[in-house]
């Protein structure tokens, strides 16, 4: 019993431990648990580490999710951003991709939009990760319009990029909810035939 003890501690000292990797293991945990359902104990099994060695990079747990939600913003747009200006695609090709994306995230993955997630459970209580979260919609609500002002004018581009995303965020909630993919699946149709 004691062998097997300090075999897991040696292991978990010997793990990968950037800062990196346990912002992105630590993510899958947050995307999945929440922010008040994640203990650091938690976050340090599914990095292999001790719980102490998470101050050494990060001040606290809520240093650390700030963090992830800024890891996870700057990931998604620059590869949207990429998609979006990708010149050698047709607009509903670049919507279509986006679709994958989406599907693929969120259909065969547990866990839900960690953006949407974080602020339905934390906007009252710890407003510190608001600006983070705005931010990153703000900047897919840019990127989107960008797309759809190749057939709407701007203001209506905006809406729609709008309406795509509450459309997605509502389709996740109730695929969840419900056990059934189709409500994501029917807000990702919509938003393609937009630019049918």
């Amino acid at each position: 019993m004691l062998n097997k003890f300090v075999q897991k501690i040696n292991n978990m000292s010997l793990a990968k431990t950037s800062k990196e990797d346990i912002i992105k293991k630590a993510y899958k945990v947050f995307r999945i648990k929440g922010y008040h359902n994640t203990s650091i104990a938690d976050l340090a099994e599914a990095c292999q580490i001790h719980n102490a060695h998470f101050y050494y990079y990060f001040k606290n747990k809520e240093d650390l999710m700030g963090e992830v939600l800024i890891f996870v913003k700057d990931y998604l747009i620059k590869n949207f951003s990429h998609l979006i200006d990708n010149d050698l695609l047709t607009p509903k090709q670049k919507l279509s991709k986006m679709k994958s994306f989406f599907e693929q995230t969120y259909h065969h993955d547990n866990g839900g939009c960690i953006m949407a997630n974080t602020t339905l459970e934390l906007a009252f209580f710890e407003p510190s990760f608001l600006p983070i979260i705005k931010d990153f919609f703000e900047k897919l609500f840019d990127l989107l319009s960008k797309l759809l002002i190749t057939q709407y004018q701007e203001n209506k581009a905006r809406e729609l990029a709008e309406a795509i995303i509450q459309d997605i965020e509502g389709g996740i909630m109730l695929m969840k909810l419900y056990k059934n993919n189709k409500y994501l699946l029917n807000a990702l149709n919509r938003a393609e035939k937009l630019l049918d």
